[in-house]
């Protein structure tokens, strides 16, 4: 599996997040903006095979 790469285009998707994820995911991402923190951990987790 192919990891993203700074040559993929983006596109804009709408999701609900409970609040508590929010601010646990805006706590451990630190500086680094939301719009970059989330596509890693999820390609992060996708890696890891763990999806079904």
């Amino acid at each position: 599996m192919n990891g993203t790469t700074i040559a993929d285009k983006t596109e804009k998707v709408g999701i609900t997040l409970p609040v508590s994820l929010v601010k646990r995911t805006d706590k451990m991402r630190g500086y680094v903006p939301r719009s970059t923190y989330i596509p890693r951990a999820i390609d992060n987790y996708v890696k890891q095979g763990k999806v079904q």
